[in-house]
C-alpha cells in the first residue's frame, strides 16, 4: 500500500508546480530552519510508532503552525509562507483559519476553510467570495496540505485505523503497517539540531518522484514538531515546511464550530484557490 504520507506529497506538489508562473519576489523569503546539523543514524523504528500512536491519541486537535513555500530553478526564485490554525476531527471535520504573509507588508484577512465531513466551503474575506465543493474534491485539490500538512494526515487516518492505532496494543511493526510505512532503504534517519534545538528526522524518499517526505521528533517526548517535503520536481528546486507552534488535543468545539453561514453581500463563485503562488 502506498503509504499515506506520500499521498500529501503530491498533493504538495501540484500545488507549486502548477502555478509557478506567478511568482512572488525573492524579499518574501523566510527560512523556517536554519543551523541545521544532519549527522545520520540507525532508524528508530521504536520511537516512530510511539510517534504516530502520540500524534493520534486525540480524535480532535487544534494546530498552529507555519508554512513556508519555495521553488526554485534559474529563472524562478519563488518562497512565501502563512500562518494556518486548523481543528481537525477524525470524522473529517474541521476549521481552518489561513493568513498569507510577506515580509514589510500587513498581512491580509486570514482564509476561511471549513468541511462538515460532507462539503468544504472556502471564504476569502477581501474578496467576499467563498466557494463549495466535496470534501472528496478538496481532498485530491492543490489547496489540501495548505490547511496544514499535520492536519492534512491526520485527517487522511481512517477513523477506526486511528482508534486501533491509539489504543497502544500493536507491535511497534504493524503501527507502521497501519499507516503504509516499512523499514527498506526508502525511510532513512539522521539527528539535527534545528535554532538550537535537537531533533530525530525521519526521511522517506519517494524515488518515482524525487522527492523526500520528512518529520522532524522530539525525541525526548516522541512529538511530532515540523514536516518537510523537499526535492526535485519539474525542474523545480522544492521545499515545503511546516512548523507545528502549538498542537492541541481535545479543543473546545461549538455546533457553528464545523458549519459555514454566508456573510451578508458574500458571492457564491464556481471554485476558489488558496495556492498563494
Amino acid at each position: 500500500m502506498k503509504p499515506i504520507l506520500m499521498t500529501v506529497t503530491a498533493l504538495s506538489i501540484v500545488a507549486l508546480v502548477t502555478q509557478k508562473v506567478n511568482a512572488i519576489p525573492t524579499s518574501s523569503r523566510l527560512p523556517v530552519t536554519s543551523n541545521t546539523i544532519s549527522q545520520a543514524t540507525p532508524v528508530d523504528t521504536a520511537l516512530l510508532a510511539k510517534t504516530i500512536t502520540a500524534f493520534l491519541q486525540s480524535s480532535r486537535y487544534q494546530t498552529e503552525s507555519q508554512i513556508l513555500i519555495s521553488a526554485k530553478n534559474q529563472g524562478i526564485d519563488v518562497t512565501t509562507y502563512a500562518q494556518v490554525k486548523t481543528i481537525a476531527q477524525s470524522d473529517g471535520k474541521f476549521r481552518s483559519e489561513i493568513t498569507f504573509t510577506r515580509e514589510g507588508e500587513q498581512p491580509k484577512p486570514p482564509t476561511l476553510v471549513i468541511s462538515d465531513g460532507k462539503q468544504v466551503f472556502i471564504y476569502k474575506p477581501e474578496s467576499k467570495e467563498y466557494a463549495v465543493t466535496s470534501y472528496d474534491n478538496f481532498g485530491k485539490s492543490d489547496n489540501y496540505f495548505l490547511i496544514g500538512m499535520s492536519s492534512s494526515l491526520f485527517l487522511q487516518i481512517p477513523s477506526d485505523v486511528r482508534k486501533i492505532l491509539a489504543r497502544g496494543q500493536l507491535s511497534d511493526k504493524e503501527i507502521l503497517q497501519q499507516i503504509g510505512l516499512t523499514v527498506n532503504s526508502d525511510l532513512k534517519a539522521d539527528q539535527r539540531t534545528v535554532e538550537g534545538e535537537s531533533f530525530y528526522v525521519y526521511n522517506y524518499t519517494a524515488s518515482k518522484e524525487g522527492l523526500t517526505f520528512s518529520g522532524f521528533v522530539q525525541p525526548e517526548t516522541a512529538t511530532l514538531k515540523q514536516l518537510q517535503i523537499s526535492g526535485k520536481s519539474q525542474g523545480l528546486d522544492i521545499l515545503i515546511s511546516e512548523k507545528i507552534l502549538n498542537r492541541t488535543a481535545n479543543p473546545a468545539v461549538t455546533p457553528q464550530t464545523f458549519t459555514f453561514s454566508p456573510p451578508k453581500g458574500a458571492k457564491k463563485v464556481k471554485s476558489l484557490s488558496l495556492s498563494p503562488l
